[in-house]
C-alpha cells in the first residue's frame, strides 16, 4: 500500500492520489489531510471527490468521514456509467471532475457525468476556465471530453450544475506543447442577474482592457445568470491554451477584479509559459501518462511540488524541474 503523508499539501495531492489509485488499481493510505489548513481534514468537496471515486472503481474506504485525517482506499475495477454526485455546498465542481477524469478515460466505454455545487470558487478553476483552456489543451492529447454548464453556483449556496461527457482513449497522442500565443484575447465576464443593474460585466471588461495590452484584439462574451445567490468573475485566454480567472469580492470593484484578471495573464504570457500556472498543475497526471515530454510555467508552486511527489509515487516516471521547465521521463 502506497503511503502519503498530508503534511506535503492540501486536498491536491489527495486528489491525485485518487485519481491514480482508481487508474492504476494501487491502494493507498494518507494520513494528516489537509494538515496545514485552517479547516483540516476532509471538508464536504474532498469527501465528495472520496465517495465518487470510490463509487466509479468499487473501492473498499476506510476514514471517509466529515473531517477525517486519515484515509485508506483500496480500489476495484472502474466502471464506465453515468454518474450524479452532489457535493452538497459550494465546493467546487471542477476539482471533483479533476479526480475522476483520468479513470474514467481510461475505461472502457463513455461515461456522463453530472456534479451540482460550486461553480466559480475561490481556489479552484471556474467551470468555463476548465471548458475554454484545460480541455482544449486536452483536445491535443487525442481527449475528446464535452463540458456544459448548465447552471452557475457561487459560494455560499452553490447549486451549480455541471456535465461532462467522457470519451474513452487508449493512448494519449506525444505530449508536444509548444508557448505559441495568437494575438486574441477570448474574454468572458459572468454575473449573476441580481447585479446586472449595476453593469458588473461591462465594469469587469472595462478593467480588463484598461490594464492589457491594447495591440491585442479581443473576442467579448457577457453572461447575466440565474444564480441562487449573487457572484461574479472574468475569465480570459490565450489560445486556449493560457489563461486566467478572478472571482468578484466584496472588497474590490469590479473594475478592480478585472484589473487583477489582466496583470496576472500578463505575468503568464510574459515569461514564455506553455500553460498557466493552474493549467500546468491539472496537466502533470497528463506528461506523466504520455510518458515523456515537457512544459514551462511562469513559477514553481507548492501544488506542483507536492503534486509531482505523488505522481512519482504510483507511475514510473521521474520529474525534473530547471529554471521553471518541468520534464518527465520513465523510469
Amino acid at each position: 500500500m502506497i503511503q502519503i503523508d498530508g503534511l506535503i499539501g492540501g486536498g491536491q495531492i489527495l486528489r491525485t492520489s485518487l485519481s491514480l489509485s482508481a487508474l492504476t488499481g494501487k491502494p493507498f493510505k494518507i494520513i494528516n489531510i489537509r494538515n496545514k489548513r485552517p479547516n483540516p481534514g476532509l471538508q464536504n468537496q474532498h469527501l465528495t471527490a472520496v465517495n465518487a471515486c470510490s463509487k466509479i472503481c468499487n473501492a473498499d474506504v476506510i476514514g471517509n468521514t466529515l473531517n477525517s485525517s486519515e484515509l485508506e482506499f483500496i480500489p476495484s475495477k472502474v466502471v464506465s456509467s453515468d454518474y450524479r454526485f452532489d457535493i452538497g455546498t459550494a465546493g467546487s465542481t471542477t476539482l471533483v471532475l479533476q479526480t475522476l477524469l483520468p479513470p474514467l478515460l481510461f475505461a472502457n466505454n463513455k461515461s456522463v457525468l453530472e456534479i451540482i455545487g460550486g461553480t466559480a470558487n475561490p481556489l479552484a478553476p471556474p467551470a468555463l476556465d476548465i471548458k475554454n483552456v484545460f480541455l482544449k489543451v486536452l483536445e491535443k492529447l487525442g481527449i475528446d471530453i464535452e463540458l456544459e454548464v448548465v447552471k452557475e453556483g457561487f459560494y455560499p449556496k452553490g447549486g451549480g450544475n455541471i456535465k461532462i461527457v467522457i470519451n474513452p482513449i487508449k493512448k494519449l497522442k506525444d505530449f508536444n506543447f509548444i508557448a505559441v500565443y495568437s494575438m486574441e484575447v477570448n474574454l468572458f465576464a459572468v454575473s449573476s442577474h441580481s447585479l446586472k443593474d449595476r453593469d458588473i460585466c461591462k465594469r469587469l471588461i472595462k478593467g480588463f482592457k484598461a490594464n492589457f495590452p491594447i495591440d491585442y484584439r479581443m473576442k467579448v462574451h457577457e453572461s447575466y445568470i440565474p444564480s441562487l445567490n449573487p457572484g461574479c468573475y472574468i475569465h480570459a485566454n490565450i489560445s486556449n491554451q493560457v489563461g486566467m480567472s478572478v472571482l468578484g469580492e466584496k472588497t474590490m470593484t469590479s473594475e478592480d477584479v478585472g484589473k487583477d484578471c489582466a496583470l496576472r495573464l500578463i505575468k503568464e504570457i510574459s515569461s514564455g509559459s506553455t500553460f498557466d500556472i493552474y493549467t500546468a498543475d491539472q496537466m502533470l497526471i497528463y506528461l506523466a501518462l504520455s510518458g515523456s515530454g515537457s512544459f514551462k510555467v511562469s513559477e514553481v508552486s507548492e501544488h506542483i511540488n507536492s503534486n509531482i511527489e505523488v505522481i512519482e509515487k504510483f507511475l514510473g516516471v521521474k520529474f525534473s524541474v530547471e529554471n521553471n521547465v518541468i520534464s518527465c521521463r520513465k523510469k
